[in-house]
């Protein structure tokens, strides 16, 4: 197969479309959406997304796989993947990582209060997922679409402030593995939620990067 050389991703924060679509034709679009891996992030787009987009509570962006390359018939899109970003405070304890690290997040949270213990303003990828809807999996890879979610939190902590990023996953040594292999570092782990129903397991694996 010959490689498509005219295309790029496009992001779109939801609340675009909030602001110029009418609520039932968002969800028609959104209703592509398929992720059999994890139905808790393809509930979360489909059910939960708009009103959190506009509560405030998580901004959901839609990552769009783009082409106008001719021999593939002209321009196409392609909706490929989401994530969503949230304000969040974190508690890390010190015996969970090396001295540098503790260090280096001390400055940038509250451990003096409890020793031993560190609480820090973070920005959490709520949701992160590739839409596997007709292949269109293929067209992003995992790292780039978690690297897509890093540059737009860099850019709103260099705003706002703020140095780390927070996420959480199921226990499973390959998703862990993923978020190792991009900088990510194990803190802690959480109990399910009672509503969190479509993940495997007791608890989420907590992680951390620094930016």
């Amino acid at each position: 197969m010959s490689k498509i050389v005219n295309s790029e991703l496009v992001q779109i924060n939801l609340n675009e479309l909030v602001n110029q679509l009418e609520e039932s034709d968002i969800k028609e679009i959104l209703s592509s959406f398929v992720c059999d891996k994890n139905k808790e992030v393809e509930q979360f787009i489909k059910e939960k997304a708009i009103v959190f987009s506009a509560q405030g509570i998580a901004k959901t962006h839609l990552v769009y796989w783009s082409s106008s390359d001719e021999k593939w018939g002209g321009k196409s899109k392609e909706l490929v993947g989401y994530y969503s970003i949230a304000p969040k405070t974190i508690t890390i304890k010190k015996e969970t990582m090396s001295k540098s690290k503790w260090k280096k997040i001390c400055k940038h949270g509250d451990c003096l209060s409890v020793p031993g213990v560190c609480n820090l303003p973070a920005l959490l990828i709520g949701q992160l997922a590739k839409n596997y809807h007709n292949g269109n999996d293929t067209l992003i890879s995992g790292s780039d679409l978690l690297q897509l979610a890093i540059e737009k939190i860099k850019k709103v902590q260099a705003e706002v402030g703020g140095r780390i990023v927070y996420l959480e996953c199921e226990d499973a040594p390959g998703l862990i593995k993923f978020y190792n292999d991009n900088g990510f570092t194990v803190f802690g782990k959480r109990k399910l939620d009672g509503d969190e129903t479509n993940l495997k397991g007791e608890y989420l694996i907590q992680l951390f990067k620094y930016l």
